[in-house]
């Protein structure tokens, strides 16, 4: 144990630092020679459960009034809230890349001890450290690179896919295709070496590898995939959480480990927490007095404004944004619908709708397929908010030619970010660029 606490402390200290990870400590690295210590690595919270950078940042759920955002000390917080081209979210990329390294790490110990661990052990750290690193190729797909379809712009830039812990080797921006196949290989893998339960809902499981195979499918278009992986994910445990019974009188009405948690993640945010951040009026007013999501996830505060209380976290100053049995239901039934499977869509549909809304408001699905999927899309915005799920949706439907604006009204100004722009890729910072000589985004 005290290994493996020299060995965190001085990985503590290597994510933090400036130079983007080009020291590795190989006298402690040799140290490690339990299971117990590999699992240790990936049980880090702050490294492998708290992802430092989301969309929801730039997402339109929220808005921040001029006097919160005038009294940010973050440059890095300001800019992004504007959709500004500055390249200096060094703490974003850093933390993604220091989750690859913690994975790339586990993986190549774990074959090194190999045979000293059971095949239970093995098969389940080996699997646990692809799901994290496929995890954090993905944010940073979500992140620093463009939008992208199968068959579309598959040699676009991806993101680098550092696949070893040797950080002096350098790895060039893999295309956004080679980066898609990537995560589905190594998810591929994940499932079949994960078990089917885990002790703690921070451990992945076979089920979560197939939940974010599921999300990522779904966030490029690949609706058949992502149908087929969301049908595996429920049909091995589709329990809801029924919000009839939710107490909504309560600060913080959700367990944090509650039924629908698949997989848990989550991330602090200076302008999301409730004390800076203000509903978006649109979204709030589209839940309505039936929706019993309109009470359980929102409160006043004192100057009468709507803010979210919502999140599986526990806490005021964090938002849950790992999976949820409630998103791959979501995932399943719009899939279903985008690919001709209306019947599909509506069996999946009604019994989430009864979940969510008294009995005498609940949603006629009785309609056309254009108006069910607009049901379905507003359901996804509205059981979602604050869950890192908003930005990615934007830039998948602005794909499909929705034509969604972001906007931010600021101090007398407005600053505007158009469908498919270069702005849905965010510069990579600049400290990056020069330590790795990769290529800059567009601006």
């Amino acid at each position: 144990m005290n290994n493996i606490r020299t060995y965190l402390a001085l990985l503590g200290l290597l994510s933090s630092c400036s130079n983007y990870l080009d020291v590795k400590p190989d006298a402690s690295l040799a140290t490690i020679d339990r299971a117990s210590e590999l699992y240790a690595l990936m049980d880090n919270e702050f490294v492998m459960h708290q992802q430092i950078i989301t969309g929801e940042d730039l997402a339109d759920n929220y808005y921040v009034l001029d006097q919160t955002w005038n009294a940010s000390t973050s440059e890095m917080v300001r800019n992004k809230y504007i959709y500004s081209t500055t390249e200096n979210d060094e703490v974003g990329w850093s933390g993604i890349y220091t989750e690859v390294y913690y994975a790339n790490v586990v993986l190549e110990r774990v074959e090194e001890l190999r045979e000293n661990l059971t095949p239970t052990e093995y098969n389940e750290i080996k699997g646990t450290a692809l799901f994290y690193r496929s995890l954090a190729f993905f944010e940073a797909l979500t992140l620093f690179a463009m939008p992208y379809r199968v068959g579309g712009n598959e040699d676009a830039l991806g993101v680098p896919l550092r696949t070893t812990a040797d950080v002096n080797i350098s790895f060039p921006r893999a295309t956004v295709g080679a980066s898609y196949r990537k995560i589905f290989e190594d998810l591929a893998m994940s499932v079949d070496l994960l078990p089917s339960t885990t002790a703690v809902q921070s451990r992945p499981s076979k089920r979560a590898a197939r939940g974010l195979q599921a999300r990522v499918a779904f966030d490029i278009g690949d609706y058949e995939r992502a149908f087929a992986f969301s049908q595996l994910v429920l049909q091995e445990e589709s329990t809801l959480l029924d919000f009839a019974t939710i107490d909504h009188t309560a600060a913080l009405p959700f367990d944090r480990y509650n039924i629908e948690v698949i997989h848990y993640t989550y991330r602090f945010s200076d302008f999301l927490a409730p004390q800076r951040s203000i509903v978006d009026s649109v979204l709030y007013t589209s839940y309505t007095d039936a929706d019993y999501r309109k009470r359980c996830y929102f409160q006043f505060n004192a100057d009468a404004d709507v803010v979210f209380k919502g999140s599986f976290t526990q806490a005021n100053n964090s938002q849950f944004t790992g999976l949820s049995t409630s998103e791959i239901y979501l995932t399943c039934i719009e899939s279903a619908l985008r690919t001709n499977r209306e019947e599909a869509s509506r069996e999946w549909l009604n019994p989430y709708l009864r979940m969510r809304y008294m009995p005498t408001g609940i949603p006629n699905t009785a309609v056309s397929a254009t108006e069910l999927l607009s049901l379905v899309q507003s359901e996804r915005r509205k059981e979602l908010i604050y869950r890192n799920r908003r930005w990615s949706d934007i830039r998948r439907r602005n794909l499909d030619g929705e034509n969604i604006v972001l906007q931010r009204r600021l101090n007398g100004q407005l600053y505007s970010l158009e469908p498919n722009s270069s702005g849905y890729a965010l510069p990579i910072p600049l400290e990056a660029i020069r330590y790795s000589g990769i290529e800059q985004n567009l601006r």
